[in-house]
């Protein structure tokens, strides 16, 4: 009996002794009443960084971060009470770094004294996953919540209240439906929260509080909806309130995620809370001969039930031979070996589980046992799953982000070097007009359009197929295993039909149009970067083109390295004084002709390319955004000339100068700075200064260029509208801009005298620019019939190659 006693005694302290050894989290004992370490495994010791001898009565006080009674009340706690408590601490290393770790301690008794076991995890990766995770959310909910942001101001002296549009929205009525007052307003607020959000309006009025507060509102459809209000009060020299100015912002989804969040973190808690490791032992069968409280709890078994069973059999089909093949790696020389795989629960859930197996050997060498300790990391999993979704894909649509598509790019390039014969396909797409969507209705309706366009787009493609949102408005498909440009076109073809039909949005329907470019390649021929360059490519090809899409050709990337080489040495002509201004004279149309003014016009002198005209270098200047830099010294050129022609004749009638402004110019916030600067440094007279701005402009933004119409006109110059009767518009903007003439559109000259229709509408054009005080120059004059149909017509004045 003893040395059976004796024997069995050994087993249990060789299993104890495993379980330390083999154990992945951190174990040590102390002492319950010095709180001094007992003894620790080889895991503690590398989480903590100290030696076995440096750890061995070392008092928990000086690597547990918390003070000396906080230790003590959780000890007094555990031998009260008999039971492992659970919690986090923040352990400090031997080399001073602090980490945090999820600590369980229960009561045991060690070599006749009472002690502690503290079982202990390190969750600073975790924890720091979960703040970059909550910080990420808040973001996106802060970028989300700034479109619900409007504001108010209140007279208090004469009682008028002014609502912006999206606090209409936020109270759920359409704007500028009703007239807000005071009263009005109390009517939205919740009635449980009116007394509370007068008491405030009353104290900022009377007793100067701040104006800060959040209630509730009911919609008229009553939808009740959560509102933070703040505001600032202006008082005159008394201190009496004159007016206030604030903000309402629509808070209920920050409410409602704050919440959602909250339980979250309370179940993921309770879940981690509970959390305890698994062990068990089996035969090299896989036939469990022990198992663990905690095990059976997490498989939902009784401890009779557990053993004689299969351990493969918790383990999926899938995941078998692999955990297998594992274990088969286990000898003398490599005893232990963690892995992670999952498992299945009594519920049929798949979770993780990471195991460390090690095998027990007999005197022979040969394996009789195994013995594996585990823990759930279905969380990690499932965060880690989380954010690299994140990371791969864009978390407006959900699509493959950029990043996401150049890998599937480079593995589909790298299949077609094994696949003779396929290449793939890129189509690279981008929506027209997105932005006037963003401008005139909103990001947040901008947004819902995208979803929108993502979804339809998915209907268009096999399931095999990739789309990515690039970047904005730009899509990408990605099509394998490709045998010429049809299948390609077929898809395009297929994607341009499906979007002629409308998107409904908020009971408007928008209709949306892709410029698609079209790539293929393959591996042997093509990077990803290269591929996606060609598509690009042709893509701009069939926006310049306004056609649906374009194939691309060797030819396209040739012009658009020209484009790109033009686009550099137009940064550097400014510089080298590459451009000059020719100037094409205005004759006023009388008795006879008499030359009033000249128009200035910008010429490259092109030191290899030679003379270039404004339609070969002005629409890349544009979408650069040089034309600003350009534009300025042309108005300071053709200032300097005009002044200097009316000294060299200081007889004749003072020479105007007009000067073309572009789109970009016009709404740039330097032009005012410009136009002064340029009269400035030349000395001319505002009044000899005609600034010409194309009818085209005037469309994109009446209420802008309205602004700018009257600052111009306040410093003393004049301004044209060119091309006039060119767009479709209406004319009453003519009544609102403070304009001085009208230039008619070079078009309506082609086929005039010929042409009945473009006669009237000539004549029709001088007859009401006169009713309204305004002159009239025809442009683009190349015959003598022309210059006297004008005449005849009344236009006071013509300019063009014929004069």
């Amino acid at each position: 009996e003893r040395k059976k006693a004796e024997e069995a005694l050994k087993e249990s302290e060789e299993r104890y002794r495993a379980v330390m050894a083999q154990s992945v989290e951190a174990i040590y004992l102390y002492d319950a009443e010095t709180k001094r370490v007992l003894e620790s495994n080889a895991a503690f010791r590398r989480l903590m960084g100290y030696g076995e001898e440096e750890l061995v009565g070392m008092r928990i006080y000086d690597f547990i971060d918390h003070d000396d009674e906080d230790i003590a009340r959780h000890v007094r706690r555990s031998l009260k009470e008999k039971r492992r408590h659970i919690g986090e601490r923040r352990y400090r290393r031997k080399d001073g770094s602090v980490i945090i770790v999820d600590t369980s301690a229960s009561v045991i008794s060690y070599g006749g004294r009472t002690a502690l076991c503290a079982v202990s995890r390190d969750v600073t990766e975790r924890r720091e996953a979960e703040e970059a995770l909550r910080r990420s959310e808040a973001r996106l909910a802060e970028a989300q919540q700034l479109a619900h942001l409007g504001g108010w101001e209140w007279d208090i002296v004469t009682g008028e209240i002014s609502w912006s549009d999206e606090v209409y929205r936020i109270y759920g009525l359409a704007p500028q439906s009703v007239v807000p007052t005071l009263e009005r307003f109390m009517e939205v607020v919740h009635p449980d929260d009116r007394e509370r959000t007068k008491a405030v309006i009353d104290g900022v009025v009377n007793d100067h509080r701040p104006y800060d507060l959040e209630h509730r509102i009911v919609r008229p459809d009553g939808e009740v909806r959560v509102v933070h209000r703040r505001a600032e009060v202006f008082r005159d020299e008394a201190g009496r309130p004159l007016r206030v100015v604030g903000t309402v912002h629509d808070i209920t989804e920050r409410k409602e995620a704050e919440e959602r969040l909250r339980e979250t973190e309370e179940r993921y808690r309770t879940v981690v809370e509970e959390q305890t490791e698994l062990v068990c032992r089996f035969l090299p069968d896989l036939t469990i001969t022990f198992a663990n409280a905690a095990y059976c709890r997490y498989f939902g078994l009784q401890p009779e039930e557990a053993i004689g069973e299969s351990f493969i059999e918790r383990v999926p089909v899938e995941d078998r031979v692999y955990y297998e093949e594992q274990l088969a790696w286990l000898n003398k020389e490599n005893p232990t070996r963690t892995i992670e795989h999952r498992v299945v629960t009594p519920e049929g859930e798949d979770r993780w589980q990471q195991w460390t197996d090690t095998a027990i050997f007999d005197r022979e060498g040969r394996i009789v046992e195994y013995q594996s300790v585990g823990r759930d990391v279905t969380e990690r999993k499932v965060l880690e799953e989380r954010l690299e979704h994140r990371a791969f894909h864009d978390p407006l649509t959900d699509l493959p982000n950029r990043q996401l598509l150049l890998d599937r790019l480079a593995h589909a390039l790298a299949r077609t070097q094994r696949r003779k014969g396929s290449g793939v396909a890129v189509l690279f797409m981008d929506l027209d007009g997105f932005k006037v969507v963003n401008d005139s209705l909103g990001h947040d309706t901008g947004d819902r359009l995208l979803v929108e366009v993502a979804e339809r787009l998915k209907g268009c493609l096999r399931p095999e197929d990739t789309l990515a949102r690039f970047a904005g408005d730009e899509f990408i498909v990605l099509l394998e295993e490709v045998e010429g440009a049809d299948e390609a076109l077929r898809v395009t073809q297929r994607i341009t039909e499906r979007f002629r039909g409308p998107f409904i949005l908020d009971g408007r329907e928008l209709v949306v149009r892709f410029s698609i470019g079209v790539a293929l390649g393959q591996g042997h021929t093509k990077s990803p970067e290269e591929l996606l360059r060609d598509a690009d490519v042709a893509m701009y090809r069939a926006k310049a083109d306004a056609t649906d899409y374009r194939v691309f050709d060797p030819e396209m990337h040739e012009q658009a390295l020209s484009r790109l080489e033009l686009e550099n040495e137009l940064r550097g002509a400014l510089q080298k004084d590459e451009f000059t201004v020719h100037y094409q004279p205005m004759f006023r149309l009388g008795q006879q002709y008499t030359i009033e003014g000249v128009e200035a016009l910008v010429r490259w002198e092109h030191p290899q390319k030679g003379f270039m005209l404004p339609g070969e270098f002005i629409p890349v200047a544009e979408e650069t955004g040089l034309i600003i830099p350009v534009g300025g010294w042309v108005l300071k050129e053709a200032c300097r000339q005009a002044k200097q022609w009316q000294e060299r004749f200081p007889n004749e009638a003072p020479l105007d100068m007009c000067v073309n402004l572009s789109a970009a110019q016009v709404r740039h916030p330097g032009l005012l700075h410009d136009v002064r600067s340029a009269l400035g440094e030349s000395a001319l007279a505002p009044g000899s200064l005609i600034l010409e701005i194309t009818e085209g402009t005037l469309l994109k933004d009446t209420q802008v260029i309205e602004t700018i119409f009257k600052e111009l006109k306040a410093l003393g110059v004049r301004l044209t509208i060119d091309d006039f009767g060119k767009e479709y518009s209406s004319l009453s903007y003519l009544n609102r801009l403070p304009v001085d003439a009208l230039k008619i559109d070079r078009l309506f000259l082609e086929s005039f005298g010929e042409k009945p229709s473009n006669t009237i509408i000539v004549e029709a054009v001088i007859s009401l620019a006169h009713s309204l005080g305004l002159e009239v120059t025809g442009e683009g004059v190349e015959s003598a019939e022309q210059l006297e149909l004008l005449r005849g017509m009344g236009c006071d004045f013509a300019q063009g190659y014929h004069l």
